[in-house]
């Protein structure tokens, strides 16, 4: 895991949607992580990110690729220093327990 290419990544995500949507000032953000390998413990990790007051969703499809969480932090200002401050938070938790980041969204109108 390199945070650093990470966050570059999610500076230029964040620069591209600002470019293309009129961005609230808040806004609930979604950030996605895969387990790493079998032994990723979903139930730790749903815990910890419980006692942070987030919600988390689990995702298991069919095949290995189609696993993973959703974590939804709510009324997070829409910036990219906050959203960055939140996904460097929930990586590092996430890696702890087995899972790698896959990206964030939320969901804004776009510019006309």
């Amino acid at each position: 895991m390199d945070l650093q290419d990470q966050k570059a990544e999610t500076q230029a995500v964040f620069n591209e949607l600002a470019a293309s949507a009129d961005l609230p000032e808040r806004a609930g953000v979604d950030f996605q992580f895969a387990p790493e390998a079998d032994d990723a413990d979903w139930d730790a990790l749903t815990d910890a990110v419980e006692m942070l007051g987030h919600e988390i969703e689990w995702y298991e499809g069919d095949g290995p690729e189609d696993r993973w969480v959703e974590i939804t932090v709510e009324n997070c200002k829409v910036t990219f220093e906050a959203i960055w401050a939140h996904e460097e938070r929930l990586t590092l938790l996430a890696a702890i327990h087995g899972f790698a980041p896959q990206g964030w969204g939320l969901f804004v109108p776009e510019k006309d």
